[in-house]
């Protein structure tokens, strides 16, 4: 448990500290030059920034973070400039209102003096403040939107890369040696078996070709692939190892494309199989979600993994939904539940 905050860093202490005076200084030379002759109109130029920098500052800081969650700078730039001036002049407005009438209730003055004082130097200081704001937000409007186009060209490139991943995984070429391993065992010893294995392994490939390059499939689709692959592991492997699919076929609710043949040629490469040790393999429906689950009887080593199977998947879903892919294990079992897609 943390008992301390991390302490601010250096840029926002000097924002604080700097920013408000500056400031202060610069509407009293336009307004009140002969104020800086007086040590007093000094310290109550200070004062006078600080009550006025400082809330406007912190709230300026705030409504930001809750304005970049809703207009990000890359979608609508103009749009988010515009919002930002706006926002950062009502906020200032405000404060100052505030704090000028704030002051001169505090100092007794009477109504008319009160709205006179209003009048005196608000001028220079809504016109400064509106100065400095727009020149402000034109620097950070080119700094955010150069920013923002980098962040989406480095996402860009993550995608292509977790794409050429996929596409790498999804032509496993262990899994096609195998598949043409025992079909070239399977022809010698049964015809009408060997015609079939072909074309549970036709359709396989099939499927990858077709959908590669989709988004997202219907669990239905998704559902085929995987019982086409049960069917050639089984063949290799026999009752060493025990899948069962407990799926609806739906057409309306969707998956991405070879997860599910991703999380359970994971199962297979990570986990020991054998009589002694059937690898067992659930695929079933939770809710909203597709769970993967296996026994955990770990290889000591997997001499041609890279670990990134799993990754894959979580960064594919991380641009199509706001649900993780969840990810548990125990000394006993293994599982992992993907998020089911109501829509493309």
């Amino acid at each position: 448990m943390k008992l301390w905050k991390t302490p601010p860093s250096t840029a926002v202490i000097l924002r604080y500290l700097l920013a408000p005076p500056i400031i202060g200084l610069a509407i009293t030379l336009f307004s009140y030059p002969s104020g800086f002759k007086s040590l007093g109109t000094m310290l109550y130029v200070l004062l006078y920034s600080y009550c006025i920098g400082i809330p406007s500052i912190a709230l300026i800081s705030i409504a930001g973070k809750k304005l970049d969650r809703q207009f990000p700078w890359l979608k609508n730039p103009f749009k988010k400039l515009v919002l930002t001036v706006v926002m950062q002049i009502v906020i200032v407005l405000l404060v100052l209102l505030i704090v000028q009438i704030s002051f001169l209730l505090i100092n007794k003055n009477s109504l008319d003096q009160l709205f006179g004082q209003l009048s005196t130097g608000f001028y220079w200081a809504v016109s400064i403040t509106v100065f400095g704001i727009a020149i402000a937000n034109g620097f950070l409007f080119f700094k955010n939107w150069k920013q923002s186009a980098l962040n989406e060209e480095i996402l860009k490139r993550e995608k292509l890369a977790i794409e050429y991943e996929a596409l790498r995984n999804q032509v496993n070429p262990h899994f096609l040696f195998n598949s043409l391993t025992a079909l070239t065992t399977l022809v010698h010893q049964d015809a009408d078996k060997a015609e079939a294995f072909i074309r549970k392994f036709s359709d396989v490939y099939r499927y990858i070709l077709e959908n590669r390059n989709l988004e997202v499939v219907s669990l239905r689709n998704e559902l085929h692939l995987i019982e086409n692959m049960a069917y050639l592991y089984h063949y290799r492997h026999g009752d060493n190892l025990q899948i069962e699919l407990e799926l609806n076929p739906s057409d309306e609710r969707y998956i991405l494309p070879m997860a599910l043949q991703m999380l359970l040629e994971n199962a297979l490469k990570h986990n020991v199989i054998s009589e002694d040790r059937p690898l067992k393999v659930r695929i079933f429906e939770e809710g909203d979600h597709v769970v993967v689950w296996n026994n955990l009887q770990l290889r000591n080593n997997v001499s041609d993994s890279n670990n990134v199977g799993l990754s894959n998947i979580q960064l594919r879903y991380s641009y199509l939904s706001k649900v993780a892919v969840e990810v548990e294990r125990s000394d006993q079992f293994f599982q992992v539940r993907i998020p089911i897609l109501d829509q493309t």
